[in-house]
């Protein structure tokens, strides 16, 4: 794994092999038909777009008892980059510049692999995301490590490395009226405020790795997670969300998107010892995850400047009886786009003959 040149994923490239007639029929069940007075669709338009973003993935043990949070965090890195939308095709490609992320002195250095795709269609929304990363800091080192000489530089775990894969899917009720893809894509323009109740579900499995033991040695309070130390956790669960969104317009062009999902799952948990002799623990757990999106900024027929976030957090309880293991992971972005229509339509990905006013 190395810092790289990111490709952030080809959206239902499959579909390019499709027979043009074949591509349009699905290009219009994407559009989903919106009412014209909310919504103006400008797939037929190429979107293209600069962006900067920042990507993350924290590992965190809570003890509910001692009212304690253990964080480790990655050494996060500014992306900048460019992508455009035309029709069902998007392609983003970002780079990791030395001369802006030039911190590890402070953070240490992470290594990373980080795919996501978000795929927004007007009635189903996906995330689905693998992610790898491999060199983490502890946040807050005088909260665990007695004397920690200063705020200049932070403990650091060059050893963990975690392991996530997921799936968020989300059917939007009021699709008609709503648009994800206006804020998210900007390949859509949401010109009066609306909302839509969401239902769906999610898939996660997680897995973080140390040489050593994640607590660290000669803390002040040595009951966190029971006086256990372990140099690996799990966390594998399946389940039930809900939520709601809603777009707030003013005059058209001015926008705050927010959302909020939660959800219960049900699966496992596991933690094994780095203590020679001491097995390591398992069992059936419940957990909890929320997943938020905020994107606010203006748009118009050509333009679109926005900044949005999105985080999911998961919260599985531990076979460590009144501990938890959490991991979140978010991303937060600049974009700079600019809409227009080709001279002549790619017939296979854009809805011939149809026209945005």
């Amino acid at each position: 794994m190395t810092r790289f040149v990111r490709f952030l994923p080809l959206v239902i490239v499959l579909l390019l092999s499709a027979p043009g007639t074949h591509a349009q029929g699905i290009l219009q069940k994407l559009s989903g038909n919106p009412d014209t007075n909310y919504i103006a669709s400008y797939l037929d338009h190429l979107t293209t777009r600069l962006y900067a973003s920042i990507k993350s993935a924290e590992v965190s043990f809570m003890d509910n008892k001692l009212g304690k949070d253990l964080i480790y965090h990655p050494n996060e890195a500014l992306i900048l980059g460019f992508g455009f939308n035309y029709g069902i095709l998007g392609l983003n490609i970002g780079f990791n510049f030395p001369f802006v992320n030039n911190d590890d002195d402070k953070y240490g250095k992470t290594d990373y692999l980080d795919l996501q795709t978000h795929i927004y269609m007007p009635v189903l929304v996906l995330d689905i995301y693998l992610q790898l990363y491999k060199g983490y800091h502890l946040t807050q080192p005088n909260d665990w490590i007695i004397d920690w000489p200063t705020h200049d530089t932070l403990p650091k775990r060059p050893d963990i490395r975690s392991i996530s894969l997921g799936l968020n899917g989300q059917y939007v009720f009021n699709h008609k009226r709503f648009s994800y893809r206006a804020s998210y894509l900007q390949n859509e323009w949401q010109k009066k405020s609306s909302g839509s109740f969401l239902l769906g579900g999610n898939l996660f499995f997680e897995d973080t790795q140390g040489d050593s033991s994640f607590i660290p040695r000669g803390l002040a309070d040595s009951n966190f997670f029971g006086g256990l130390h372990f140099n690996q956790s799990r966390i594998a669960n399946i389940g039930v969300t809900a939520g709601y969104a809603q777009t707030f317009v003013v005059k058209q062009h001015f926008f705050l998107t927010l959302s909020l999902i939660g959800g219960l799952s049900g699966g496992g948990s596991w933690v094994y010892t780095s203590e020679k002799g001491e097995p390591g623990r398992s069992g059936f757990t419940a957990a909890a995850n929320l997943t938020g999106r905020i994107a606010v900024g203006y748009t118009s027929k050509r333009f679109y400047v926005g900044v949005s976030y999105l985080g999911i957090f998961i919260r599985n309880q531990s076979p460590v009886p009144q501990t938890w293991l959490g991991y979140d992971t978010g991303m937060f972005r600049l974009n700079i786009v600019y809409r227009f229509r080709l001279k002549k339509d790619i017939r296979f990905l854009s809805r011939s003959g149809k026209k945005t006013k």
